[in-house]
This record gives C-alpha cells, sequence and structure tokens, in this order.
C-alpha cells in the first residue's frame, strides 16, 4: 500500500473497500488498511486499468504553413551555421565564367524535384527581432565576409569597399532579400524563386545580389548611396575587363530599374545604363533564343526563361523611359520576337506576375504607336481625328480585356493610365495645319486638351490609393510618370496656348495641382530623422513646393512673349526679372515676410517645359 500512502480516495482504495463501497484508510503498517487490518485478511491492492486514448484527430499543415515552415527552418540553418564557406562561394567575383560559359541554375531546378526534408516540430521557433539598419560588424558570419571580400577582390586597385557595407550581416541580406522580392510587382522582369536564399545567390549570382542589396536598403540613405557608388565600381571594372554574363545583366536591370532613390549627377546617366544592358543582351544573343517547343514534354530550362525575361526588361525600360523625351532614339523597339518571349513567359506562369508580362509589353508597344503616330507634331485635321479614333479604340479593346488583372496588379492599371494619358497629351499638343479651312478644328482641339486633363486628374487619383510604403517600391518608370503627371498639370497652367473656351481659372487647375501635390505629400513616406540627408520624397516636397508656389503666382496665362521668365513693359521693351530666390520652407513658403515671388522669378533651372525637367527633378539638381 505504500503506492496510496498520503493519498486517501477511491481511486487508490483495495479491492475489498472498492467492493463494500467504502473508504480505504491506511493503517500504521505498511501494505495494509485500517479495515482489512481489523478484518485480518489481506488487503489485495487493485490495480486501475487505463482507458484506452480516444483517437485524435490529426489536421494536416496546409501548404502555406508547411513552406513558411521550411523556410524558418532554413533561416534557422543559416542562422546557426558556424560552417566555413564553400570553395565556390570564397572564389572572387571576377572570376566568373564569360559569355560562353554562363551559369545555368542547376541548382535551382534540384532542388524543385528533390523531396523536401521532414519537419522537425522540436525546433524551436526564431524569436521576431527588427533587424538594425547597420548591423554590427562583429556579428557577421563568414559567409557574408566571403561575398564582401570578393566584391571587394573585383575592385581591386581602386581602394577597399565601403567600411559601412562590410558591416551588412547574412541576416540583413536576407531581409532585404525579402524586401526586394515585395519590390518585383511594379518591375516583374528579374524575380526571385521563393527557395532561393542568400547562400544560392553568393554563390551563382552575386552582381545581382549586390543589386538587390542596394535597391532593397532604400530604408537608410546613407547605407544606399554606399552601396550604389561601390556597385557602379564594380560594374565598371567588369566592363573594362569584358565580362559579360546573365548575372551582370540581371544586376544592371535591377539597379536601373530603382535608380531613382540614388541618382547622381556625377555618374553615368540612366540612358547610358540602359545602352550597356541593350550592348550585354546582344552580345549574349538574347533575341536568338530559340522557341519553345510545341511539345509538352520538352520545356525550356530556367536559364532560357530568366533570360528572356531580362530581353523583356531591357525592352521596358527602354521603351518607357524613351517616351518621356519626345525625338530620342529608342535604343529598341518593339518586334515580333518580344511578343513571342512574353507569351512563353505567360504560358509557363514560373510566377504568378508572369500573367501580366504580355500585357506590360503590348503597352509599351501601344505608346510606341502614339508616338510615331503623332510624333511630327503637326498633320491635317481629318488624319489627326481619324488617328485619334484608331487608338482610342484600341486603348479600350486592351483595358477592357485585362480588367481582372488590373485589379490584382497596381503596375498594370498604372501603366495603362499613363498610356491613355500620353495619347491624349500627344493629340493636345498637336499642330494641325489646316485647322482654319475647317471650323470644327478649334472645337476638337479644345476637347482634347480637357480630356488631357481629366485623364491626367484619373491617374493621379489612382496613385493617392496607393499604401505608404507602395510609394518606396515604385520603379523608375511609375515614379516619373508620377512626377509627369503633376508636371502637365503645371504645364497646363503655365505654358499653354490661348484658345477659345479654355479658361484654366474656370477648370481651376491651380487648386487641384495643389490639391494632388499636398495629399502625395502627406502619404508618402517620411525621412528617419536619425537618417541624414535629403532621400527621395524629401526632395518631391521640396521640387513640388516651389512648383506650387509658381502655379499660386501665374495669372493663369503666358507671359506676353510666351516665356514665363520675361515680362513685357509698358515701352514695348521685355526685360528679365530673374533673380535669386530667398531660402524656402518645406511647404513652400518662404522664410522672411517678403510675399512669394511670381513665376518667372523662379531660376531657370527650374523651367518645366524643358525635356530635362523631369530627371533635374529626380536628381535634385532644381
Amino acid at each position: 500500500m505504500e503506492a496510496r500512502e498520503g493519498r486517501i480516495g477511491n481511486a487508490f482504495a483495495c479491492e475489498r473497500c472498492r467492493k463494500h463501497k467504502v473508504r480505504c484508510v491506511p493503517s500504521e503498517a505498511a501494505g495494509i488498511c485500517q479495515r482489512c487490518q481489523k478484518a485480518r485478511v489481506e488487503c489485495i491492492e487493485h490495480v486501475a486499468r487505463r482507458r484506452p486514448a480516444k483517437p485524435k484527430m490529426v489536421v494536416q499543415p496546409t501548404n502555406k504553413v508547411v513552406e513558411m515552415e521550411k523556410r524558418i527552418e532554413k533561416l534557422h540553418a543559416i542562422v546557426t551555421s558556424t560552417t566555413a564557406p564553400s570553395v565556390a562561394s570564397s572564389t572572387p567575383s571576377s572570376t566568373l565564367p564569360p559569355t560562353a560559359t554562363i551559369p545555368s541554375q542547376s541548382v535551382e531546378l534540384s532542388r524543385r524535384t528533390s523531396t523536401p526534408a521532414p519537419i522537425v516540430s522540436s525546433a524551436p521557433p526564431l524569436p521576431i527581432v527588427k533587424t538594425p539598419i547597420l548591423p554590427n560588424p562583429g556579428s557577421t558570419p563568414e559567409s557574408a565576409l566571403s561575398f564582401w571580400e570578393s566584391m571587394n577582390d573585383a575592385v581591386t586597385g581602386l581602394g577597399r569597399l565601403d567600411p559601412v557595407i562590410w558591416s551588412i550581416s547574412i541576416i540583413h541580406m536576407q531581409s532585404l532579400l525579402e524586401t526586394y522580392r515585395s519590390m518585383t510587382e511594379f518591375f516583374p522582369f528579374v524575380l526571385l524563386p521563393r527557395e532561393c536564399f542568400c547562400g544560392d545567390l553568393i554563390q551563382q549570382r552575386p552582381i545581382f545580389l549586390f543589386a538587390v542589396l542596394t535597391v532593397a536598403s532604400f530604408d537608410s540613405s546613407q547605407l544606399q548611396v554606399s552601396l550604389s557608388r561601390e556597385f557602379r565600381k564594380v560594374v565598371m571594372v567588369k566592363m573594362m575587363k569584358g565580362e559579360k554574363s546573365l548575372d551582370l545583366l540581371q544586376g544592371l536591370l535591377v539597379f536601373i530599374a530603382w535608380h531613382h532613390h540614388y541618382m547622381d549627377t556625377q555618374a553615368a546617366s540612366v540612358h547610358l545604363l540602359l545602352q550597356i544592358c541593350v550592348g550585354i543582351a546582344g552580345d549574349l544573343g538574347l533575341d536568338n533564343i530559340p522557341s519553345r517547343s510545341r511539345s509538352p514534354v520538352q520545356k525550356d530550362d530556367v536559364w532560357h526563361r530568366e533570360a528572356k525575361r531580362a530581353y523583356l526588361g531591357c525592352y521596358y525600360l527602354t521603351s518607357s523611359l524613351s517616351l518621356l523625351e519626345s525625338g530620342r532614339t529608342r535604343s529598341m523597339s518593339h518586334s515580333s520576337t518580344l511578343h513571342i518571349f512574353a507569351r512563353e513567359i505567360a504560358d509557363a506562369w514560373e510566377y504568378r506576375s508572369d500573367a501580366i508580362v504580355p500585357i506590360l509589353v503590348d503597352m509599351c508597344q501601344f505608346m510606341e504607336d502614339v508616338e510615331d503616330t503623332f510624333g511630327h507634331h503637326s498633320e491635317p485635321a481629318l488624319v489627326t481625328k481619324a488617328q485619334l479614333k484608331r487608338l482610342s479604340e484600341k486603348w479600350d479593346h486592351m483595358q477592357s480585356a485585362t480588367k481582372a488583372q488590373a485589379n490584382d496588379y497596381r503596375t498594370l492599371r498604372w501603366i495603362q493610365l499613363v498610356a491613355r494619358t500620353h495619347l491624349y497629351k500627344a493629340t493636345a499638343s498637336l499642330d494641325i495645319y489646316d485647322r482654319d479651312s475647317m471650323p470644327w478644328v478649334s472645337g476638337f482641339q479644345l476637347s482634347q486638351r480637357i480630356t488631357c486633363l481629366r485623364c491626367v486628374e484619373q491617374f493621379l487619383e489612382y496613385s493617392l490609393q496607393l499604401s505608404s510604403s507602395e510609394y518606396e517600391l515604385l520603379s523608375i518608370t511609375d515614379w516619373l510618370a508620377l512626377v509627369a503627371g503633376l508636371t502637365t498639370l503645371a504645364k497646363l497652367v503655365l505654358h499653354t496656348s490661348a484658345m477659345p473656351g479654355w479658361d484654366p481659372i474656370e477648370l481651376q487647375i491651380s487648386k487641384t495641382f495643389e490639391y494632388f501635390r499636398d495629399q502625395l505629400s502627406t502619404q508618402m513616406p517620411r525621412q528617419d530623422s536619425q537618417d541624414h540627408g535629403e532621400d527621395l520624397f524629401e526632395r518631391f516636397r521640396r521640387n513640388t513646393a516651389i512648383m506650387k508656389m509658381a502655379v499660386k503666382a501665374s495669372p493663369e496665362r503666358n507671359s506676353p512673349n510666351g516665356s514665363t521668365f520675361e515680362l513685357a513693359t509698358g515701352s514695348g521693351r521685355t526685360v528679365s526679372l530673374l533673380q535669386e530666390l530667398p531660402p524656402l520652407k518645406p511647404n513652400g513658403v518662404s522664410n522672411d515676410s517678403d510675399p512669394l515671388p511670381a513665376p518667372w522669378k523662379v531660376s531657370p533651372q527650374f523651367d518645366i517645359s524643358s525635356q530635362e525637367f523631369l530627371w533635374r527633378f529626380i536628381k535634385g539638381s532644381l
């Protein structure tokens, strides 16, 4: 009865007490209760029988849960790993294979075909810790150090890399990699598979990884500027050595796609970088990649799909950016090869965003069609009307056929509105040389100018639907389109010619500009107080504040001679009113008590009618 000492109850009663249903009380003697001792009978201990356990319902984890647990395990393995880096990861990036031996991504294929590792339920989950912008250099694992060593070896002779970027640990790299995945919604031409981690990129695609770290570090302008400066050094050395690879091309495309975050007036321009990309694509023969076999058994390998996406990305950037400057020769024009590549990418549907790649390419072709049709700036009235009807119906058909996709992808709806605005902006600025012989032309031109205004308003209204964090993810084409929309409103106030029925005061264009400018400035992210220097959004607020001042001070018409920087005097002479402006506060208000200057007193650098205005805007050189 030792088992029931100190524990009185029916559950531990002996057989005799249980039979009589009485309380079993232990006696002073061991192994016998008081009742059995008094009756002088053997006290038989009761052996309790355990009931069989009920079968439990086993809930199978969902695919998302399994995928998340796999990623947590791999991250945990990366953090806890203390093994020395492999030979491949320690090899300097300067020894990357040349054009003929471009590395394929066989590792990625083997990952997809292999059996997934079992989930270890006993592994503790990783604590949620916010990665600092500049991690402690002492915590940098050896694999991260080997990566920076290889980059440092690539720029031998140009000095060592900036010490700031040496502090980026493997954990910080992985965090920036996840940030980049969310950025690809606005540039779906260089993508990452979900099972790809920093270790894979360090070994196989080091230049692309360097570019990803640069574009995804927008939280720290100091770190991003340092990374962009060193990235340019690495690319320059590789180009001078004649090295060309898909890794280098993809890295350059990513670097250009978010170049507005780290514009440098002293560095190579975006157009020059795009020329380099087009040259690399031509040297690699990306325009001659064989089309996918019609047999369902034979499919393109991973390298071919990545190469086709990169080639389409070259076209997307060159086409979109060249349209911002009329008269600039396009480095790439639409071709049947681009159409075939886009369709093959969509049919393979390796990634979710592959479905919209053909639509983006078609929109670029549409804007090229508009530029080729109305690029001469002078057309007869009947031809202009017929061409406008053709292009307008084409846009309506493309928009109605892609409504479902436009609701899921912001960048698709964005470029659709940009294309429509581009159409009516081209027709509104067109010179119809036979308008005097046709009385209906003046009304036609007025309707095009008003339609252009409404298109800009619709586009800017859609831009306000973005969350604060999404403005950080916009690609350079989307950001320039946003700045161009506000600039078009200002031009309609300051630089439009007189026309019967056109009244900017009645249309309240100045108030419209002020409304959208203030709303965008409020919604865009604010710079961290600990971060020094002017970031992209502070530059936007500063430049648009001056534009707001100019638009509000405008008499809603041009100056007599068509220049906003000159004023005709009573004697018939034209005098310049250019002068140095007092410093401005962020809201556009002068620091002294003087009233706001007239728009023609603004510096000539701020001439919004110039084709270089948009680039000066994002460079901050106004």
